[in-house]
């Protein structure tokens, strides 16, 4: 249950680069951002009807703006669903029930509990520019654009990607070929593979697939900036 959502004023100014893409037609589009800081905020554009997606954009931008203008300068078509590894909403006291519940799930695979932080851990980059691009997103590509939060790191461990025996940095973006295709998937920089999930995320909620969960539903008084609220799809 959200306590509020209010809307925000354009904040994305004017991008003058165009990214190398591959155009794809008429598919569903859907983004991914993964917010760091500076020559770290890795964005992604996949399309697709099912599994597995194309890819046909990436690339790493220093901030926000950047990165949200250069995915959109990519996709150039209606975007279906976004997804951001980012807090995209709070609770005013505690931990999130929702990072308990993904906590949980990957410490059970024997994933490090740390790998899913509280909120009050995050640094400033990923928890002010990953809501800054969400707010860019329901600005300029339409207030009613479905959002999600992500986890790339702990997807990878519930898709089975890592584990024990494999470490999370040890998994390329090429590796995830059963979801993302392309020729642009060779040489991606673990910001676009965090990206690329995050828009995998964001593909399955547009497509409601079974197996995955808004785990969003759960939070109690959660607060968020960004009207309609966004969601929380993990495969869980």
């Amino acid at each position: 249950m959200f306590l509020f959502a209010s809307t925000f004023p354009n904040l994305a100014g004017e991008v003058k680069r165009r990214p190398p893409c591959v155009t794809i037609g008429a598919m569903g589009t859907y983004l991914g951002f993964d917010p760091g800081g500076a020559g770290a905020f890795g964005w992604a554009v996949v399309s697709g009807l099912k599994w597995p997606l194309e890819l046909s954009g990436r690339g790493v931008a220093d901030h926000a703006e950047g990165a949200f203008g250069a995915a959109m300068d990519c996709a150039g078509t209606k975007i279906e669903a976004v997804g951001i590894d980012a807090p995209l909403f709070w609770v005013a006291a505690g931990d999130r029930r929702v990072d308990q519940i993904v906590r949980r799930a990957v410490t059970r695979l024997g994933c490090f509990g740390g790998t899913v932080q509280s909120v009050n851990s995050l640094r400033g980059a990923c928890l002010i520019q990953g809501m800054l691009v969400g707010m860019m997103c329901q600005s300029k590509a339409g207030d009613q654009i479905l959002l999600t939060e992500s986890h790339p790191k702990a997807l990878l461990w519930l898709l089975g990607k890592a584990s024990g025996g494999r470490a999370v940095g040890e998994v390329a973006l090429h590796d995830l070929n059963d979801y993302v295709v392309g020729g642009r998937v060779q040489g991606a920089s673990d910001h676009e593979r965090d990206a690329a999930l995050g828009a995998v995320a964001a593909f399955a909620m547009k497509s409601r697939f079974t197996g995955w969960r808004d785990l969003s539903v759960s939070e109690t008084n959660a607060m968020t900036p960004l009207s309609p609220p966004p969601g929380y799809w993990m495969p869980l």
